[in-house]
């Protein structure tokens, strides 16, 4: 499992295309870790839109969880530049390039939209088109419904602290299945 890649996004919207705010991603072990926040106005600048409904979901959480989600600084381009370059590193100290899994929270969130910021950007897709894992699913089968999560660690609605506590769900649940 240490080269299963566990990402989580901030973002303005809940498809993809939307802004994105944060990327956070740990391995499983999580030995290895990323967290970088994007500059708001270069998402709009590449023609990610923000979702109203999801603007006003932000106004909702914490001043803490807003102040860190939209202070960032950096442009939409250098970040997923940085995610790529990370994320084939973590592959070959891991294992092998193009064997690392990536997993997000949702089938329809975090990868999909990750994936579009890429090609908005014409920038190469990091991870292989058959490697991409939904945890959303995983947590939900019925059977890993019972297993019960410890108390969340950080700050909610930040990339890094969420990613890192659903990984930690994730190898929580593996345990489980394997005892069964």
């Amino acid at each position: 499992m240490s080269t299963d890649i566990m990402v989580d996004l901030e973002t303005t919207g809940v498809s993809a295309g939307c802004g994105i705010l944060s990327i956070g991603a740990c391995t499983m072990d999580e030995e290895e870790k990323f967290y970088e926040k994007i500059d708001i106005k270069s998402c709009r600048e590449h023609g990610l839109k923000d979702l109203p409904a999801t603007i006003n979901w932000w106004s909702m959480q914490s001043a803490e969880a807003r102040m860190e989600a939209f202070s960032g600084s950096m442009e939409l381009i250098a970040v997923l530049g940085d995610f790529a370059d990370w994320f084939r590193r973590v592959e070959r100290r891991k294992g092998k390039e193009g064997e690392a899994f990536i997993w997000g929270n949702g089938a329809d969130f975090d990868l999909p939209i990750l994936k579009a910021a890429y090609e908005i950007c014409d920038m190469k897709v990091p991870w292989k088109p058959y490697n991409g894992r939904c945890f959303r699913t995983l947590k939900n089968l019925p059977m890993n419904k019972e297993v019960k999560m410890d108390k969340f660690e950080g700050m909610k609605h930040n990339a890094l602290d969420d990613a890192i506590y659903q990984s930690r769900h994730m190898m929580k649940i593996l345990r489980f299945m394997k005892k069964e």
